[in-house]
């Protein structure tokens, strides 16, 4: 059954002034405002009561969450590190015939499996979801019972959204990006998770930039070793309220079906650390240099550069994502460490 729309609501604006929800800086927070705008990013996100379960970080007082409600979401968790947003967000939930989960806390610090026992606890999951819960002591635990449930097999789709505070955009990324590399926590099996996540303008162009684009950077690699990215949408700094002094752009994540590192990510991340803290030297420079700092390193380099893995003379921008793959491989093979100044 295809979930209703929600009822009329008072207007975000309204709530905003009764439950007297100012923007706080600390927290990094900008209010979207316009519901004309949190459609468009739910579209974007594809949104539609087929996925399992979706995910929505950073809600404030739940202008997107209202979207991805009206899109048709049968099961949505928000995670709000913000308790001032709890009396809207349970207003929602009460509106959407409980459709909606409530995580107060914060994502950096959150257990995943929190976010997964929240959405087998809506109504529209699985009915054996009380006794299971119950049983959920430890993480082999949850393994077992979100496998008995279809939250962890290869037809699971999640969607994670967010209109992220900007302050803390960049390090989320940075940690779902490595749990997906090693399938862990909503990324975890073959879970189909995309996403859909705001961030300012000029670190959005980053992520999903090519080589021999100015702004291509360390992010730029991991994001795109992973997944297939593009800026799906542009915001306007005028939409937010306080407006911020840059403009905002939604960027999609669809992760690929062979990514071009398998496991962790640390040490594809640690290569393009090194090469980007240099981006103005030539790859020659660097990686002489590299074997320098490290002699270790420099049987596995000379192979490398025998091998034809890179032009000499290009800039760290230029070098492909492929390229910095195969180089993390070699090293992680040989279970080498590389200099990170």
């Amino acid at each position: 059954m295809i979930p209703k729309k929600l009822p009329p609501l008072p207007p975000i604006r309204d709530l905003i002034r009764v439950y007297g929800l100012s923007a706080n800086q600390r927290f990094s927070q900008n209010f979207i405002l316009d519901k004309n705008v949190t459609d468009t990013i739910a579209q974007h996100a594809k949104i539609s009561e087929k996925d399992d379960l979706v995910v929505e970080v950073g809600p404030g007082p739940g202008l997107l969450t209202r979207s991805i409600l009206d899109a048709g979401a049968r099961r949505v968790v928000v995670v709000e590190k913000d308790s001032r947003f709890l009396p809207p967000l349970q207003q929602l939930s009460e509106a959407s015939d409980q459709r909606l989960g409530i995580i107060m806390g914060d994502m950096l610090q959150l257990n995943h499996f929190d976010i997964l026992k929240a959405g087998l606890a809506i109504p529209s999951a699985p009915s054996q979801i009380s006794s299971a819960i119950e049983s959920m002591q430890d993480p082999a635990q949850n393994h077992r019972e979100f496998t008995g449930m279809g939250m962890n097999d290869r037809e699971a789709t999640i969607r994670l959204l967010g209109n992220l505070p900007f302050g803390v955009a960049s390090p989320l990324l940075i940690q779902w990006l490595k749990m997906m590399a090693l399938r862990q926590g909503i990324f975890q099996n073959n879970n189909k998770v995309s996403m859909t996540l705001m961030f300012q303008k000029e670190v959005a162009e980053g992520i999903v930039a090519p080589p021999s684009h100015h702004q291509r950077s360390r992010l730029s690699v991991m994001a795109q070793a992973l997944c297939d990215v593009k800026i799906a949408y542009k915001v306007s700094a005028s939409v937010f309220v306080p407006k911020p002094k840059v403009d905002a752009a939604v960027v999609h994540f669809e992760r690929k079906a062979e990514p071009l590192v398998s496991g962790s990510l640390e040490k594809l991340e640690d290569v393009a650390r090194y090469y980007f803290n240099k981006r103005r030297k030539t790859m020659g420079h660097n990686t002489n240099r590299m074997a320098r700092l490290a002699p270790e390193v420099k049987l596995i380099l000379d192979e490398w550069i025998t091998e034809g893995g890179w032009d000499m003379n290009m800039r760290t921008e230029d070098v492909s994502t492929e390229q910095f793959c195969a180089l993390a491989r070699k090293l992680d093979r040989a279970q080498l460490k590389i200099p990170l100044t």
